[in-house]
This record gives C-alpha cells, sequence and structure tokens, in this order.
C-alpha cells in the first residue's frame, strides 16, 4: 500500500497452507484508518503515570462511539516489569540498569502487534546543565560526599543538583520540579523558584514529608522548550509533503484533526504552544482538553506579579484563535461506512449525527448525538484538587470559569469585575465539573453521585452543606480531621457558598458518574454524616527515588553494634557493612546514640550518667527504604485528587472519547511517520534513541529547521545544553499578554 510518502509498506499480511483446488480465499484484514490524533501532555513531576488508563480509556470509548472494535492501546512499563519479575526470581544484575531508571522505564510506552491507536504520549522535563549537577569539587548545598566514577554526587543512590533537588539517572527531571509550577505563561519564561525562611524549614525539618522537597529551581525556560517541542510536533504532522498518489487518494497531512489533552501544567504548555502556532502562521489545533489546570484569572502571590485582567486576556485570545474557524475538511460523512473514503474510520451504528452504542450494563443500545468537536476548547475542573486549590495558585482546575472575575491592571478603570465565562462561552469554551461530593439532587433527601454530561445548566459548586475549601475533611481520624481542617484554612482558597458556574459540555448519553477514586489502595470518599475522607495511594517507584533523593528525609535506624564510648569510630563499622555491595544495599549515614534498652537506662541512672551504654545506627539501605514504602501501611500517602479524573480509564471511555475531535489521522495510518512522531513526542533522547530518530525512512523527509531542532533537543537531553534563540525563542509570542501589577513594574 501506498503510504503519504513515495514509499511503499505493507498494511497487512497473513500466511495460508498452499493446496490444490481451495475451497475458498485466505482473506487479510486490512487495519481501519484512525480517526483522528490525539495528544496528551503531562504536568510537572510526573514521567507520564496516567498515560495508560487515559489511552486505554480513549481506545475503548472511541470503539464504541464509531461503532469499531479494532483500536487498541500501546503497552506501558513492559520491560520494567519484566526486570522485576527476574529481580524476584533472583536475576538482578541483568536488568540493574532498567530497575535503576524508573524515570526512564516504569511508564515507556510500546506498540506490542496488537497496538491501534491514535494516542500521541508527549514526554517532556528538565535537565540540569553541567554546572546545576552537585559534585564532588562543587556541591553546592549537597551534604553527601558519596560519588559515582565521574565525581557526580549521590544521595542514597539519586543524584542532585546543586540545590538539593533530586535528579534521576539521566540527570533529568521528567516534568521538571513541582516547586516551579505556574498558573500563567510569562511566567514560564522568568526565573525559577526560590524558598523562603519558611518554606526552607519545612524542607529542612520534612515536615511536607519524604517525597516533598522544594529546593531553589533552575530557570522555567524548560517549558517553553517543551511549549516549542509541541509546535514543532503539530506543525510536522500538518506540514508533510504527500505524494501525488497519496493526493489523489485524498491523503493531505495539512487536514489532520488534533486534539491536544493536557493535565496540569500541560495545559498551560498547550496554550503557549497554540500561540507559537500563530505566531509562525499555523493552524492551531482542533481541539484542546484541559484537565485539572492551574492556569489563574486572577491576581495570586505567587511571585510572578501578573494580573488577572492579562492572564484572562491571553486565555480568551488563545481559546479564540483556536475556535473562530473550525476546520471542516474532512467532511465528517466521509467517515460513514457507506462512504467510498470511510476506509472503516467508523461502523455500521455510526452516522455524522448520531451514534448508537451499548450501556453501561452491556445490554441496552443507546442512540447519542454525534457532534463535530473541531473548534472547541473544554475545560474539565475538579473542585476537590488541593493542588491548583492552593491559595497561590487559585486555578481554574479547581475552581472553573465563573461568569465575572475581580477586575485589576488596565481592566480596573471599567469596573469591578471583569467577564470571564461570559466571553469565553461564545466562543465555544466549554467546562465539565467533576466532583467527588455527593449531593441531595432530588430535594428527598438521599445524596447521590453528580453525573457529568447532564443538559447543560448553571450548577453550584458546593450545596449548603457541604465544606467550601477544596478539602478534604478527614483522613478518617479525629486528630486528622483538625490537621486537614487547620491545613485546609491555612493553605487553600475557597469557594463562596453561592457560587454559581455554567457547566455547559455537552448532554452525554448516557451521562457518566465519575470515578475519582483510581490508584488508591485505600478508597476514599464521604461516610455517614458525610465527611469526606481522603484515599490513600502506595508511592510507584519514581516516588520512592525521590523520597531517596531528598538528603532531609527521615528514615528509620537499624542498630549495628553497642559500645560504652560514645566517641567510638563508626568508620569501620560502615566500611564493613558497605563493602561490595552494590550502591542500593549500602548505608551512609551513620550515629551513635544513647541504648534505649532498660538496662542501659537503669545503669545511667543510678551512676548520674557515668555508665551509660551506646549504640551504634545505620539508616536503611535503598533497598530497605523501597521495600517498606511498598508495602508499610504509614507509608501510604492521602491523595490530592490532583489526578483523580485521569486515573480511571471508564472516565475516558465515557466522557473524553467522546469530546476529542475526529476526522483523519493520515501520518499516523503510515508506519513510518507514526515511528518518527512518537520517537520526536518523547524528550528523552538518549543516543540510541536520538539514532531510532535519524534511521527512521521518514526523518530525511523533515525540513532542516526541525532536523537541526531535533537534534538540539537531543544534546539538551544528553547534555544539558539548551537549545539557541534560533530554536526556541526567550520573547513572549504577540497572542500572549503580561501585565505587572502597577507597585511592581520597574
Amino acid at each position: 500500500m501506498n503510504g503519504i510518502n513515495d514509499q511503499c509498506f505493507t498494511v497487512a499480511h497473513g500466511a495460508g497452507v498452499t493446496m490444490a483446488n481451495r475451497p475458498g480465499d485466505r482473506p487479510v484484514p486490512i487495519p481501519r484508518d484512525l480517526p483522528g490524533v490525539v495528544i496528551f501532555i503531562h504536568g510537572v513531576n510526573d514521567p507520564g503515570a496516567a498515560f495508560s488508563t487515559v489511552e486505554r480509556g480513549l481506545c475503548q470509548g472511541l470503539n464504541e462511539r464509531l461503532s469499531r472494535s479494532d483500536l487498541r492501546p500501546g503497552e506501558y512499563g513492559r520491560k520494567y516489569a519484566s526486570a522485576l519479575a527476574a529481580k524476584a526470581k533472583g536475576d538482578s544484575v541483568r536488568y540493574a540498569e532498567v530497575l535503576s531508571d524508573p524515570d526512564m522505564y516504569l511508564h515507556q510506552r510500546v506498540e506490542a502487534s496488537s497496538t491501534h491507536s491514535m494516542f500521541l504520549p508527549f514526554y517532556w522535563g528538565y535537565r540540569a546543565a553541567d554546572n546545576e549537577i552537585a559534585k564532588i569539587n562543587s556541591p553546592g548545598e549537597v551534604k553527601s560526599r558519596v560519588a559515582d566514577s565521574d565525581g557526580n554526587l549521590l544521595t542514597r543512590g539519586q543524584y542532585q543538583d546543586i540545590h538539593g533537588n533530586r535528579l534521576d539517572a539521566h540527570f533529568g527531571k521528567g516534568g521538571g520540579f513541582f516547586a516551579n509550577a505556574t498558573n500563567n505563561i510569562p511566567q514560564m519564561y522568568s526565573r525559577g523558584f526560590e524558598p523562603d525562611k519558611l518554606e526552607r524549614t519545612v524542607m529542612q525539618n520534612a515536615l511536607a514529608g519524604n517525597t516533598i522537597f522544594a529546593g531553589k529551581s533552575p530557570d522555567r525556560r524548560y517549558f517553553v522548550l517543551a511549549a516549542a517541542r509541541l509546535a514543532n510536533l503539530i506543525k510536522t504532522i500538518r506540514t508533510i509533503q504527500p505524494s501525488a498518489l497519496a493526493l489523489e487518494h485524498g491523503m493531505d497531512p495539512q487536514h489532520e484533526t488534533i486534539t491536544v489533552m493536557g493535565h496540569s501544567q500541560g495545559t498551560i504548555i498547550t496554550l503557549l504552544a497554540q500561540a507559537m502556532l500563530k505566531q509562525q502562521g499555523q493552524r492551531c489545533v482542533d481541539c484542546i482538553i484541559m484537565v485539572d489546570t492551574p492556569y489563574s484569572l486572577q491576581f495570586t502571590k505567587d511571585g510572578s506579579h501578573q494580573t488577572g485582567h492579562a492572564k484572562l486576556k491571553t486565555l480568551v485570545d488563545i481559546v479564540n484563535a483556536v475556535t473562530s474557524e473550525p476546520h471542516t475538511i474532512p467532511d465528517l460523512a466521509k467517515l460513514m461506512i457507506d462512504s467510498a473514503h470511510s476506509c472503516g474510520r467508523a461502523g455500521q451504528n455510526w452516522s455524522k449525527t448520531q451514534g448508537k452504542r451499548l450501556d453501561k450494563s452491556g445490554k441496552n443500545w443507546i442512540t447519542f448525538d454525534e457532534r463535530d468537536n473541531r473548534g472547541k476548547v473544554y475545560l474539565y475542573f475538579c473542585p476537590e484538587d488541593t493542588v491548583v486549590g492552593l491559595d497561590k495558585v487559585r486555578g481554574i482546575g479547581t475552581f472553573g470559569v465563573p461568569d465575572e472575575v475581580p477586575a485589576d491592571g488596565a481592566a480596573a478603570k471599567l469596573g469591578k469585575t471583569m467577564h470571564a465565562m461570559t466571553v469565553l462561552e461564545p466562543k465555544r469554551f466549554f467546562q465539565r465539573m467533576w466532583t467527588r461530593l455527593e449531593r441531595d439532587q432530588d430535594g428527598k433527601g438521599k445524596r447521590s453521585k453528580v453525573a457529568v454530561g447532564t443538559p447543560p445548566a448553571r450548577m453550584p459548586v458546593r450545596d449548603q452543606v457541604q465544606r467550601l475549601t477544596p478539602g478534604p475533611d478527614t483522613d478518617g481520624t479525629m486528630l486528622g480531621t483538625l490537621v486537614e481542617s487547620g491545613k485546609n484554612m491555612a493553605l487553600q482558597a475557597s469557594f463562596k457558598r453561592n457560587d454559581i458556574r455554567l457547566i455547559n459540555g455537552e448532554q452525554l448519553k448516557p451521562p457518566h458518574e465519575p470515578d475519582l477514586y483510581g490508584g488508591e489502595v485505600q478508597k476514599g470518599g464521604q461516610v455517614p454524616g458525610h465527611a469526606d475522607v481522603a484515599g490513600l495511594m502506595r508511592p510507584d517507584d519514581v516516588t520512592k527515588n525521590v523520597a531517596l533523593g531528598n538528603q532531609y528525609a527521615k528514615f528509620k535506624w537499624k542498630d549495628v553494634a553497642t559500645t560504652d564510648d560514645p566517641g567510638a569510630s563508626i568508620e569501620p563499622h560502615k566500611l564493613a557493612f558497605n563493602r561490595g555491595r552494590p550502591v542500593d544495599e549500602q548505608s551512609h549515614n551513620w550515629r551513635i546514640v544513647p541504648s534505649q534498652s532498660l538496662g542501659s537506662i537503669l545503669s545511667a541512672a543510678a551512676t548520674g550518667g557515668r555508665y551509660q551504654t551506646y549504640v551504634i545506627q545505620r539508616e536503611e539501605t535503598p533497598d530497605e527504604v523501597r521495600k517498606r514504602m511498598g508495602t508499610d501501611a504509614d507509608q501510604l500517602e492521602a491523595n490530592n485528587y490532583h489526578s483523580g479524573v485521569l486515573l480511571s480509564s471508564e472516565n475516558h471511555r465515557w466522557v473524553t472519547a467522546m469530546d476529542v475531535a475526529i476526522g483523519q489521522a493520515v501520518t499516523l495510518d503510515d508506519p513510518d511517520w507514526r515511528q518518527l512522531l512518537l520517537l520526536m513526542a518523547d524528550w528523552k533522547m538518549t543516543p540510541s534513541a536520538q539514532k531510532k530518530i535519524t534511521n527512521c525512512k521518514s526523518f530525511a523527509r523533515l525540513d532542516d529547521h526541525t532536523q537541526g531542532f531535533i537534534d538540539a533537543c537531543a544534546k539538551y537531553y544528553q547534555k544539558g545544553l539548551f537549545p539557541s534563540e534560533k530554536f526556541v525563542s526567550l520573547a513572549l509570542p504577540p497572542l500572549i499578554t503580561s501585565e505587572l501589577k502597577p507597585e511592581q513594574k520597574t
């Protein structure tokens, strides 16, 4: 079969027994064309943990929406799972590299022979420059003096930057450090986070827990790089020059239907990428789905000094760029099964106006209205998201978009408020509310879940008895109730009792009761009396390494020896214990403390402290810490519900799959281009990954600028050399408004 290049490729193959007078043909099914491209971009402090659940739900949901059954997701973490299985059988040496690098392998996607998917996972992050890495001769704030053979310091086996932030095995950080997150676009061009005195005290005493550390952070320009990569990927997809034969058959990539689904900071990177595309004279994506975005429409005390007016104007202008001229090629009628151009994109129960799918019981058919989602922006907000619900963030991913927001900046002279949803709604901006809190919806006293996809209406965010903070109410204990209530009041912004939002996302048939508890090992939710309990999550292997890389983390101590001499040397014991052990089985934090045995305490009391026994102790080894974090109940962490929407595939099966834009994806139908685009979408360009890219058949068809940009991105990941201004401009695109509060202007 001809692809969009001049090359031909094998679209399918089969085998059959050669025989005389064969009674019938040996049919070979031809893969059906894909209905569009869905790019998913993760947020900060994230190596792509939710990709698998999102893709699985999207494939199932699009199968049901389009009356087909062939869409199947890629596989995630296969190599890492194999390494864990081998280690369990005693073979850890062969897979040491994989096991020591969960940031690379835990969520790594591969396409199996059965994979047939419209999903493009977009990975991005920060890579430390050489002078930002803690070394023996330039340790910065790092206390450890254990180093690898190149002099790079290690804290419990984890690399560090000079400010004590943990780096992965490639001196990078998927999504960058969480403290560097922003709620606006101009701040992504600024200096990094700097902790104040209180924040330093919290971090240096591990008061926020072992898995949270926020040291001084690097410049945020890697956000801009991520946006430039995303814009370049979209531009590449749509500017591929097809062969004459491909054009003759209607295979023109300029009409590719692209949805970008972003989570958290990924939503703001997505918005910036659209501004970059507009600046370059390129078409924006067809549809954007923003999930749990930190983007704010108010002035916040986050150090950026950006006015709410600038944030609102920027959002309105970008939404307008995406939605003002919906692309109408291909006509959705061409997807219908009786169209000569269908190529299997839809089945017999689908038309451009309606479709049929089984309900959740799998027994009854439901007819739903089909719609063209090209030229739309969706906001999925969760009022219980405690991350972007912080007072310093005030993200619309928690609070939604109200009709009006407080006026400031240039808008202050026009009135006390600025139109927000009132302006956005006519521009095809839709919002859906995903809440965990149940409410009495019919006045009969029985509380039930608030479904997503009910007919558009103005809805209260909280009813008359629900708390006003994002929450939660408790961790299930009386002390926890006091702690959570105090923390909520101190750190979170609050709703008002009569806050109303226009929930104008289209009606879904059937509406979906949201599942926001995905990934919990101890499920949260409302209990009798209507208290809302936070669910508990088990840290994954990346999070375990984050804890190990926190030099202030507090782990358990183990007795090694006793002594009567408080000044006894620890070093012989330390050397003996660590000798011949791999780094994850070594311990480098040791101490001498008074023995807490009854005999020692009585002896010390009887002699006025002259006779005291001391214990030489070592800190747990990294492997011991990992094992305990994987089993012990006290290592579970309260769910912040920042990823609640993402972590259940059912949410994407019933809702997201209905909101993505459909049309065509001829670039993904071509296996050569699909391979290249998947590789370009991953920032982790190791030498082997870079070689795979340049060896792709389609690489030579990229323009010189894109080839050079890929090389610059590889140098960034491999050496920490940030791409030049030629590839990543550090000037704001014209579509972005930056306005500081008057007292902050210089």
